[in-house]
């Protein structure tokens, strides 16, 4: 079982990467690549897995059990060999057992139809009839329980998937964000989930479905994936503008509408796991509520615990491995609290990653965690895409397309009525409700839960929508945001008061200066150990959140992202500081770092690195004011070495001829 399980995962990594890179080289969203190669290699494709094979062999083992099974009871029942004649003979004479002559055992066996001393052989021939049915029995048992293994190992690996996709939704999650876009979260969140799972009830109903099947689905078809729109959004350049803001406001009201929906669901479809043994009271909903906020509490409690007490005390050891495991104690600790309590594992996760937001050491976990974030996610999405049955698309192909359409369309016209009752212009509405019209990764946790409910056939269904409508969503966002005619719209701004967090302006204003640094590497690393010495304030701005790791547990402002990107510098405080430090390794990006510094800025001395003395002058003309040449000097160094050293000789020889 061990070998299988190995060679399947290496089997869905390897498939995985190699995805990966064709979506990169194409500039494809990964996650598409995910869902599509895990549709090729799954059982409803190639197979390369080998779960379709297995559930064959198991089918034929089954087959083979059944037909032993009746030969095992042919062999221990003698007079089953003569009972089409005796029914017969029954039929035409009706003889008592008191008139019925005794017979021996050689008449009976004659009679039967079967030779005399036959019967002496029957015990062996049921004998041995046993053995091979048992044999039969251990080969399927151990057949199941390679398939039952190997399948719950790579369930478990995309269920841990899940969970960090979860984790960096709670980790992000702000009260901040929430004010920002609290009308569009909590008004045209809510019409948006309400009209889509009402419509889809009434939907279901008409077609003879159960209510319950009915709620599980349009929660189902009610969710959207952030991630991928806000990817999506950003690659057409839109994700930074006001509409956008406000349209995240829906998504995050999903985000945090499906927490409700995973402590409902399994109650109402039955899916419960929870025994009446372990309910605190004996209403299971009066339970619920109960155990719910006994967990808001732990959590509450335990993130301010970490604000108070223990991330400062973790951030003292400089030490990444602590960092990490501390963040991972945290995430299995809050998904056994919420299994002990009843609830669903999804929700601890999404609790540890608030538990652990809003504190000094947020971007450095969620940097430190990343890379065991996007594997997981990897294997999460490539297990979405196996699930997809091609045999049920080939055979109702009509059905599946036409569900996909209406599907698309009903959930944008509910996101679109939602922007638009908030107050959004009809035609960024519209653009901005069709981006959002899939059906997100996260809806897969509650469609699992509505297949005790629903026909195959209409899991299958939904399935192919989900799937099909996520890799349809690169293409949908762009066209939405394009082509609608929407008014233009300039990227969202704020003024440097709102957008310095509150820690960064404490320090400026305590501090005798602020200056700020562009590429956290070991030239950025000596000027801010410097300037620090001598009492500025200092905030460094680097694309790797690693990089900064080592500033952030020393308590140095660090900001994560472009240099170039006005927004960032602002963050940093460029428009407070006396200086601007650009040490970025690359050419092409300090001349566009200072562009963007000296646009937003006139008059603040900028001082920048270059690694080539062609690039110098240009440096120059889009604003930097002194420009350090590595070039230059390493010719300079090597000038000064060539002349200590004839230097040298010329005293040698000197003394030799004196």
């Amino acid at each position: 079982m061990g070998d299988v399980f190995i060679l399947n995962v290496s089997i869905i990594l390897v498939s995985g990467f190699i995805a990966g890179c064709v979506c990169k080289y194409f500039k494809i969203s990964p996650l598409i690549g995910y869902l599509l190669v895990g549709a090729l290699i799954g059982p409803g494709g190639l197979d390369l897995t080998g779960a379709k094979t297995l559930r064959s062999e198991i089918e034929s083992e089954e087959q083979l059990v059944k037909l032993e099974e009746a030969a095992t009871q042919r062999a221990r029942d003698p007079n089953r060999l003569s009972n089409s004649n005796s029914n017969s003979d029954d039929e035409s004479v009706a003889v008592s057992d008191d008139e019925r002559p005794a017979r021996s055992d050689e008449q009976t066996d004659a009679s039967s139809g079967v030779e005399p001393g036959a019967v002496a052989s029957r015990p062996n021939a049921a004998i041995m009839a046993a053995k091979d049915l048992e044999e039969s029995q251990d080969e399927l048992k151990a057949l199941i329980n390679e398939a039952r293994a190997s399948e719950e190992a790579i369930d478990a690996i995309a269920e841990f998937g899940c969970l960090f996709l979860l984790f960096a939704i709670g980790i992000e999650f702000t009260f901040d964000k929430l004010a920002a876009t609290a009308k569009y979260m909590f008004v045209g969140g809510l019409i948006q989930m309400v009209a889509t799972i009402l419509v889809t009830m009434g939907v279901c109903t008409a077609f003879h479905m159960s209510w319950q099947a009915g709620l599980a689905i349009g929660s189902v078809v009610a969710l959207s994936s952030t991630a991928l729109v806000y990817r999506s959004m950003a690659d057409v350049g839109q994700a930074d503008t006001k509409r956008a803001q406000a349209t995240l406001g829906l998504l995050i009201f999903q985000d945090v509408a499906l927490v409700p929906l995973l402590l409902i669901l399994p109650r109402v479809l039955g899916a419960s796991d929870g025994a009446e043994a372990d309910l605190w009271v004996s209403n299971p909903w009066v339970d619920m509520g109960l155990k719910s906020a006994t967990f808001c509490a732990i959590v509450l409690f335990l993130k301010n615990a970490n604000i108070c007490f223990i991330i400062p005390r973790l951030a003292n050891f400089q030490a990444n491995d602590m960092v990490i495991l501390y963040a991972i104690v945290v995430l299995v600790g809050m998904c056994l609290v919420a299994a002990l309590l009843g609830l669903t594992p999804a929700l601890g996760a999404l609790a540890a990653g608030i538990a652990l937001g809003e504190n000094r050491l947020t971007h450095q976990i969620d940097a430190l965690v990343m890379p065991f974030r996007e594997a997981f996610s990897a294997m999460f999405f490539i297990s979405l895409g196996m699930l997809t049955d091609f045999a049920h698309v080939v055979n109702h192909p009509v059905v599946c397309l036409l569900t996909l359409i209406v599907a698309l369309t009903f959930k944008a016209i509910c996101a679109t009525a939602a922007l638009r009752a908030c107050g959004m212009d009809f035609r960024g509405a519209l653009a901005y409700g069709t981006s959002i019209s899939q059906i997100g990764e996260l809806a897969f946790m509650i469609l699992a839960m509505a297949s005790a409910v629903v026909d195959e056939e209409v899991y299958d269904t939904i399935l192919f929508v989900s799937v099909a409508s996520l890799v349809l969503t690169p293409n949908i966002v762009k066209i939405a945001l394009t082509k609608f005619g929407m008014k233009p719209e300039d990227a969202e701004t704020t003024n440097k008061d709102e957008a310095i967090s509150p820690e960064l302006r404490r320090a400026i204003k305590n501090a005798k200066g602020h200056v700020v640094i562009v590429g956290a590497g070991h030239i950025g690393k000596r000027v801010a150990e410097e300037l620090i010495a001598l009492g500025s304030s200092v905030c460094l701005i680097d694309f790797n959140p690693v990089n900064l790791q080592p500033f952030k547990q020393n308590g140095t402002a660090t900001v994560v992202g472009d240099g170039a990107d006005q927004n960032v510098l602002r963050a940093a405080g460029i428009e407070r500081s006396d200086a601007v430090f650009v040490t970025v390794p690359r050419d092409d990006l300090a001349i566009n770092v200072v562009r963007s510094a000296r646009d937003m800025f006139a008059t603040v001395p900028i001082i920048a690195r270059t690694r080539y003395n062609l690039n110098a002058p240009l440096l120059k003309r889009v604003g930097a004011t002194r420009v350090f040449c590595e070039e230059e000097r390493i010719a300079e160094e090597l000038v000064q070495i060539l002349k200590q050293q004839a230097a040298l000789v010329e005293k040698v020889r000197a003394e030799a001829n004196a």
